[in-house]
């Protein structure tokens, strides 16, 4: 069962929209907002881990990492249930991340979400796009969006040791392009 709250403010003409999700089964906590503006600046992009494919990319450098989009692509939700900005998690096991990512552009949920750290957005995980989110498609009126979540748990075993931002990006496999979600989660790895 999902509890749904929103609640709608105008701030200069600006209609910013907050979603707090509680979800029973794992009673995990997520605050999103599919209202947001971000900022554009593209990014550089080199390196992968060998384990972690996306689909029809051959190089990591294919892929044009972006920070701007016309409208807000979705938010990274949380890390191993918990919505803090700074998480700490263990290096010998699994972490857990989720959110909901879409392609605002072409009203649909995002192909992939690419997971990264890093200044060169070196990628770390990427999850597939199909977890139900009806709240999503309720708040941006759009039925097509109501399986724009996502979830995926990977190994920190191969990360560096200490504090790492993680950053979210909606994947685009028609253009190559991976547009940043709204939030970053810094974990530290124990």
């Amino acid at each position: 069962m999902i509890r749904l709250q929103e609640l709608l403010y105008t701030s200069t003409s600006l209609l910013s929209v907050a979603i707090i999700l509680t979800a029973c089964p794992n009673n995990q906590t997520a605050t999103t907002s599919p209202n947001s503006a971000v900022t554009t600046t593209p990014l550089p992009q080199t390196e992968s881990l060998a384990s972690v494919n996306i689909p029809g990319v051959t190089n990591v450098g294919e892929i044009n990492f972006k920070t701007t989009s016309t409208g807000v692509q979705g938010f990274f939700d949380a890390v191993n249930g918990s919505n803090a900005a700074k998480v700490e998690v263990s290096r010998t096991n699994p972490t857990n991340i989720y959110g909901w990512a879409i392609l605002a552009n072409k009203g649909r949920p995002a192909d992939n979400v690419i997971i990264t750290y890093g200044d060169n957005n070196i990628v770390v995980a990427v999850a597939t796009v199909n977890v139900e989110r009806p709240d999503v498609a309720k708040v941006l009126n759009n039925s097509a969006l109501a399986n724009s979540g996502w979830n995926i748990n990977f190994e920190t075993s191969t990360l560096p040791e200490g504090s790492i931002i993680l950053k979210a990006w909606a994947y685009d496999s028609e253009t190559k392009e991976a547009t940043q979600l709204t939030n970053t989660r810094e974990i530290t790895i124990n």
